[in-house]
């Protein structure tokens, strides 16, 4: 079993929002327990802010935060996933970390899908299933990656689906986006990759908009949801465990996954 928490920020609207952001995730990251996998949402160095002036001023601040997220899960002996606005051998990234319980970076995913803000940004994409990929195995867990824009894609889906993930992780925004709507976007994704999901977004303060951090089960069901609430939301999970169906009424039990799979047509569509 796995403790696996989720943080959601405040969206501050005001003066040095992003700071203000920064200093409570770095609250938050303090307070992880050996083994627990903790999830930060999309931005974190640079969370409230929507001017692209202050974006690349927040820049600087990436590295604050991954010199804490490999200390702490370090000294914790604990998982972290943390998203940044970075820069990166000479490129813009939005790249979200893995780091293991000795402190090193496990892997590193760029996201891929751009929405136009960031490509007016200058945000290079990643290299989707090439050099960076968005699969990493970690002491027995297969974890899979997708940042916001990106679980709009059922091509990215599929692709994940394939490589039969036990957890997703997606650090989100959203700030937009109807509540209803993200809920059901990812409880599609757990269910079709028949994976647990970990997303990590801002509160808006709003029940109608963005927030919605939430761990999803491979059955669809949501197991921790804060909703519109600004804190943090944990679950005990079992990466291993899959969600059997029968194979059409009447038949034998098989993963979820894979009754699907055997549906596909790729010739056709």
């Amino acid at each position: 079993m796995m403790k696996v928490t989720v943080v959601q920020p405040d969206y501050y609207i005001g003066e040095q929002p992003d700071a203000q952001n920064r200093a409570w995730i770095l609250q938050q990251m303090e307070q992880i327990i050996p083994g627990e996998l903790m999830v930060f949402p999309e931005y974190s160095n640079a969370g409230g802010l929507s001017d692209p002036s202050g974006e690349l001023a927040a820049l600087l601040h990436a590295e604050e935060l991954l010199h804490a997220a490999a200390r702490i899960s370090k000294e914790k002996k604990a998982y972290i996933a943390l998203n940044v606005l970075e820069r990166r051998a000479g490129e813009i990234k939005n790249s979200t970390y893995l780091y293991n319980t000795r402190g090193e970076v496990a892997f590193v995913y760029d996201k891929q899908h751009l929405p136009p803000s960031e490509v007016d940004l200058g945000v290079v994409p990643g290299n989707g299933t090439g050099r960076c990929g968005c699969i990493c195995d970690l002491d027995g867990i297969r974890f899979a990656f997708m940042t916001c824009y990106d679980v709009y894609f059922n091509e990215q889906i599929e692709w994940i689906a394939r490589h039969k993930p036990d957890v997703i992780l997606v650090p989100g925004y959203q700030r937009g986006e109807r509540t209803d709507i993200i809920r059901a976007q990812y409880k599609l994704l757990a269910f079709r990759c028949n994976s647990y999901v970990a997303r990590a977004s801002f509160s808006m303060r709003s029940e109608e908009k963005g927030g919605c951090s939430m761990i999803v089960a491979p059955d669809g069901q949501i197991v921790a949801d804060l909703g519109s609430r600004v804190g943090s939301i944990s679950a005990e999970i079992d990466p291993a465990w899959k969600y059997l169906r029968p194979a059409g009424f009447g038949g034998k039990m098989v993963r979820n996954d894979d009754f699907i799979n055997a549906g596909l047509c790729p010739d056709a569509f």
